[in-house]
């Protein structure tokens, strides 16, 4: 269902893995360069959750997007209705594309839910 939302993502040069989750760490649908896609999208979701729990206690507004970054790889988690978005990359890739393309598959995926 979700296919050409994930490939279009996915073919971003340095992009390592696309995940799609509900709101209880089920992964909905991946594809990605690692053989642990539920694991991931397990531990994405509990990412997302406490940061959203973290965020409530500091501000009234609610995540947009979570990134987790490191000299290597960088996290980018978002919500798109009631499923949980997250991508998995190399630092090194450009963040404001990558950004623009999540946001655009964030849209694509509320209107397929």
């Amino acid at each position: 269902m979700f296919e050409n939302v994930i490939a279009d993502i996915f073919k971003l040069n340095g992009v390592k893995g696309v995940y799609i989750a509900d709101m209880d760490g089920n992964l909905v649908e991946s594809e990605s360069t690692r053989e642990d896609d539920e694991i991931f999208a397990a531990l994405v979701v509990e990412l997302f959750k406490k940061s959203s729990d973290i965020m409530a206690k500091i501000s009234n507004g609610d995540v947009n997007f979570l990134v987790v970054e490191n000299s290597k790889d960088r996290v980018i988690i978002t919500k798109a209705s009631e499923l949980i978005l997250g991508v998995f990359s190399e630092s090194s890739v450009n963040y404001g594309l990558l950004k623009i393309e999540i946001k655009k598959a964030a849209e694509k995926i509320e209107a397929l839910v």
